[in-house]
């Protein structure tokens, strides 16, 4: 590593457990907003020869549908289905979801509404 790389980290006590330390904490934030259909539209991209690795999500929709984030070759790595109108889903995953270099995170919709999607996670 150069000397000009800092390695981000943060370091967890809880309260009787050991103390242990988690590195490259979320520190990108993607927040995009749809009303129409969207077939495999971009979401996430990486800079040039980075990997995404994504740590968490929330989604939230108008109305009832299905939401599929994809990743290269639009091959579905998560589908939300949003059962009422109004309704949020959040998830925050143990360990994250590493992507390939340059690969794109994309999503689809199968019904006319507003989604509102964040991604948190971070490129290294």
């Amino acid at each position: 590593m150069d000397n000009n790389t800092k390695l981000m980290s943060i370091v967890f006590n809880l309260e009787e457990n050991p103390l242990f330390t988690r590195e490259y904490p979320s520190d990108i934030i993607m927040f995009q907003t749809f009303s129409s259909i969207q077939t495999n539209t971009p979401i996430w991209t990486p800079a040039f020869d980075k990997s995404i690795f994504l740590t968490a999500l929330q989604v939230s929709a108008s109305v009832p549908l299905v939401i599929k984030l994809n990743r290269e070759n639009n091959a579905t790595f998560m589908s939300i289905i949003i059962t009422s109108t109004l309704a949020t889903y959040s998830e925050s995953f143990p360990s994250p979801i590493k992507f390939n270099p340059d690969e794109v995170i994309s999503i689809s919709t199968n019904a006319v509404g507003t989604v509102n999607i964040t991604l948190l996670g971070y490129e290294f």
